[in-house]
């Protein structure tokens, strides 16, 4: 298929950053059309039910018939309107009721947890390490990809930010060191020599090494059977995410990735993951490991052809130290190029 080693290299960093989970009751397609599994392994069939499939707490309805599998032809199922997806429609509008959107969270966990992610976010610097480790298998051909970054910051709450991060990316079986860093309102990167310079508002720049630093950290709001234990001096936490969510957002994401204007199609389905946090004596926390298993679907609309792109995701997050001040030295910016005017910077 043309372009797909292209859109892979665009779809793999929307991947670098999450972690999911399967949820136990979920929609499941075969050969004969769709079904859904309940949490103790029955299935829907002979009547209306409301699903809650994206878990927003709005639930839509649907019919299935007697073998289990959902009607959603010819318009009408049981007599009533639905539409294409077989929800329950009226005068073309798909019908919903609030539900409650249930995580199985305790209660004493989550607390800990929202203490834990307040008082690390209050930090004004941070040393962190991340690790991705990348399994992608498509047809048949396995090729390993990986990340390391180590990210220094301080000033991000006092108002004077400076930060700088090195690492070394591994792709297709090539080794591209990388260093970023930000002071004086500008963004430098300097990536197999190739260096530039850009100018960055504060809150910006801020983001950017957040998205960095916290590329683990899970909003508690899409915890699902969060729980923990105490390992010596520190708290253990393990979870699950919402992954219909996530699937959700990564096509909604869609809008900044090659698209059906571009002349494909790209689908998500995550499949399973799982989650630990350590939390030490002091309520910082200090680790966060994810394992994730991910498809990606990409369908070449001109020919029809589509490929699957199995992704198997270690993450590992160590903050160092967090609550000591974090020293660092800046790189030289001389050599760098001035994205907006074109011109090398010198000291």
């Amino acid at each position: 298929m043309k372009k797909w080693k292209k859109i892979l290299l665009t779809v793999i960093p929307a991947t670098l950053a999450l972690s999911f989970t399967s949820l136990a009751g979920e929609w499941h397609l075969d050969m004969n059309g769709w079904w859904y599994e309940n949490d103790d392994g029955s299935y829907l069939r002979n009547g209306w039910y409301w699903i809650d499939g994206d878990e927003d707490g709005l639930a839509e309805c649907y019919y299935f018939g007697n073998k289990g599998y959902l009607i959603n032809r010819f318009g009408q199922a049981d007599g009533y309107e639905i539409n294409a997806d077989g929800a329950w429609t009226v005068n073309g509008e798909v019908q919903r009721k609030a539900v409650e959107v249930k995580t199985n969270n305790d209660p004493a966990a989550l607390e800990v947890y929202t203490a834990a992610q307040a008082k690390n976010n209050e930090l004004d610097s941070l040393d962190v390490n991340t690790e991705y480790e990348i399994l992608m298998d498509m047809d048949g051909n396995a090729m390993d990809m990986g990340m390391e970054l180590n990210m220094k910051m301080r000033g991000a709450r006092s108002g004077k930010l400076e930060y700088v991060a090195d690492g070394n990316m591994t792709m297709f079986g090539s080794e591209m060191p990388v260093q970023m860093f930000y002071t004086d309102g500008c963004y430098y990167m300097d990536m197999m020599g190739m260096k530039i310079k850009q100018a960055m508002p504060m809150d910006e720049a801020l983001e950017a090494a957040n998205s960095n630093m916290e590329s683990v950290d899970v909003n508690s709001s899409m915890m699902k059977n969060l729980s923990m234990r105490t390992e010596g001096e520190n708290t253990v936490l393990t979870y699950d995410v919402n992954s219909r969510y996530l699937n959700s957002f990564l096509e909604e994401a869609m809008g900044t990735m090659p698209t059906e204007e571009d002349g494909f199609r790209i689908s998500y389905n995550v499949k399973e993951a799982s989650g630990e946090i350590v939390i030490d004596r002091n309520g910082y926390y200090t680790k966060q490991t994810m394992v994730m298993d991910m498809d990606v679907e990409i369908t070449e609309l001109e020919s029809d052809d589509t490929m699957t792109v199995r992704y198997r995701m270690d993450i590992l997050m160590n903050v160092n130290n967090p609550g000591q001040e974090v020293t660092f030295e800046l790189p030289s910016t001389e050599g760098y190029t001035d994205v907006e005017t074109g011109y090398e910077t010198l000291e």
